[in-house]
């Protein structure tokens, strides 16, 4: 090989090597990347505000605030964690969100006051609670807009989605029912009186029961999804003397089920407590202390840590489920309340 052939040889070697190390840089940098992605992204209602807080789950940091208009109430993930749907009290609309980069990408008008809204399993369908029409709109997706309008018993406030996808559940707070829809027909299949004002209600997977808050009650009733009725009445140990009413006499605001359905863990407002029983006994194995005004409660799907709305702290708490201690209290925006969880590739937790 003469001189000049050679030096091309090194010269092409050379810059073999050089474009191997680029691409492993490349690739080292893409991987890095990747692992800065939340793969659990938690949304926080700031409901006296005009944004979302977006927390990754995973190190209990604030990723973003995203406006999406005022008094944002409800949330709900579609079944691919893809799609984030919030309701706005202040504007009377529901408004889509893309969970990739948590911008707003639709906006549509629904009835008076949309509170907390579920999602079809087939993620056709959203729908949303009226608080101050007694019904509730439903908002086909791929069009995004209203296509009916179920009536229900007065001032709905939270709806939920059967494990299987078949029902639509609905509480009604001055209406005091528990309404069960035909999430194919839209029809009302039938109510259930549980004593008093509805508020927030966890479903087994299976139907069977219904851990379900009720004003004036420090505590829920256990409801017998199959007869129709309350079986059980469980309350929290008593408040300390003096201890000032709730806002609507609402003593318990959060009620969620581990994702092993084991536990269940309820929240006491006005105690500035969340307590765990343990199922399907109802033993009561634990009280840990939170904010201010604690009023909803998600679980990341792992079930290894429970969040916690704390709506006069203006904070979220997050519980170790293991060694049931709060390990993380982190800042959000004002008045924050409802909780969603969005699972970055699988299918989204929502509460």
């Amino acid at each position: 090989m003469g001189h000049d052939s050679a030096h091309r040889a090194r010269i092409a070697a050379v810059s073999l090597l050089f474009s191997i190390a680029i691409a492993g840089l490349v690739s080292a940098t893409g991987a890095s990347s990747k692992t800065k992605t939340p793969a659990s992204k938690l949304y926080v209602a700031d409901t006296q505000g005009d944004d979302l807080a977006v927390i990754d789950a995973r190190n209990m940091k604030i990723i973003r605030q995203t406006q999406v208009g005022l008094n944002p109430h409800g949330a709900v993930a579609s079944p691919d964690g893809r799609t984030l749907y919030v309701t706005i009290e202040g504007t009377n609309e529901l408004v889509e969100l893309n969970t990739v980069d948590d911008k707003v990408t639709r906006r549509v008008p629904v009835g008076r006051s949309p509170n907390e809204p579920t999602v079809t399993a087939d993620g056709r369908y959203v729908y949303v609670p009226l608080r101050n029409e007694a019904a509730v709109d439903v908002v086909e997706t791929q069009s995004f807009k209203v296509v009916d309008r179920i009536p229900v018993p007065a001032m709905p406030h939270n709806t939920y989605t059967s494990a299987d996808g078949r029902h639509i559940y609905v509480g009604s707070m001055s209406g005091q029912r528990i309404t069960v829809i035909d999430a194919a027909t839209r029809k009302v299949l039938s109510e259930i009186s549980p004593g008093n004002w509805v508020r927030p209600i966890a479903i087994k997977r299976d139907e069977s029961l219904a851990y379900t808050a009720l004003s004036t009650l420090h505590g829920f009733v256990v409801v017998d999804l199959h007869a129709g009725k309350v079986v059980k009445t469980v309350e929290l140990p008593p408040l300390p003397p003096g201890t000032p009413k709730p806002f609507l006499d609402t003593y318990t605001h959060g009620l969620a089920l581990s994702p092993d359905e084991n536990e269940l863990y309820c929240t006491s407002m006005p105690g500035n407590a969340i307590h765990v029983f343990k199922l399907p006994a109802l033993e009561r194995v634990a009280k840990v202390d939170v904010g201010r005004d604690p009023n909803w409660i998600v679980f990341r799907r792992d079930g290894r840590f429970a969040f916690v709305s704390n709506t006069t702290d203006n904070s979220v708490s997050c519980i170790d489920t293991m060694s049931r201690k709060v390990t993380a209290t982190i800042p959000v925006g004002h008045a924050p309340k409802r909780l969603v969880i969005v699972e970055t590739g699988t299918k989204s937790e929502v509460q």
